[in-house]
């Protein structure tokens, strides 16, 4: 079945507008994954009705934090014993200078593994209909959305009932 690729605009106001268009859209049966929203302004998922987007980024820091933890344990634990020093009859891992060390490399291990794992997320590709145009730079809400070719009058038109700007499909810009 042929599907097309379209945008509608929404002044950056029309936020209640912009949240009926998609619920409008999901009743002709248009799933989130074949819509996009694009803003100038980051909105929450919940303004819009969209779903929450997961990302992987609380199990890639609590792995990091683990591996620092592990690592600060190594050097704690396991090193002293291997070469062994007495100092003025002290243990051999003294725990208050130890929990300074691990706490110090698990932290290490987190802020690095949430780092490469924010970057990660922001090179991965993302799905779903791509496009934009000049006015949502202005302060436009645009909603790309792809649906089958025999509803997309019918979808159009309803859309504008809601004050919707219908882009020709010319003037999106693809990437």
């Amino acid at each position: 079945m042929e599907s097309n690729v379209r945008m509608i605009l929404f002044k950056e106001d029309q936020v209640d507008q912009a949240s009926e268009a998609i619920e409008t859209l999901h009743h002709h049966g248009i799933l989130d994954k074949d819509i996009s929203v694009i803003s100038g302004v980051p909105f929450s998922e919940k303004i819009l009705g969209r779903p929450m987007a997961w990302t992987r980024i609380p199990q890639i820091a609590i792995a990091g934090a683990f591996f620092g933890f592990v690592i600060a344990s190594i050097l704690n634990f396991f090193v002293p014993h291997l070469y062994k020093l007495s100092v003025g009859g002290m243990p051999l891992t003294p725990i208050p200078t130890s929990i300074v060390v691990t706490f110090e490399l698990t932290m290490l291990g987190l802020l690095i593994s949430t780092f490469l794992g924010v970057f990660i997320e922001m090179i991965s590709p993302s799905f779903g209909p791509k496009g934009y145009h000049p006015k949502i730079s202005d302060g436009y809400i645009g909603i790309l959305f792809e649906c089958p070719a025999n509803t997309d009058e019918e979808t159009c038109f309803e859309l504008q009932d809601l004050g919707a700007e219908i882009v020709d499909i010319e003037e999106v810009k693809q990437p």
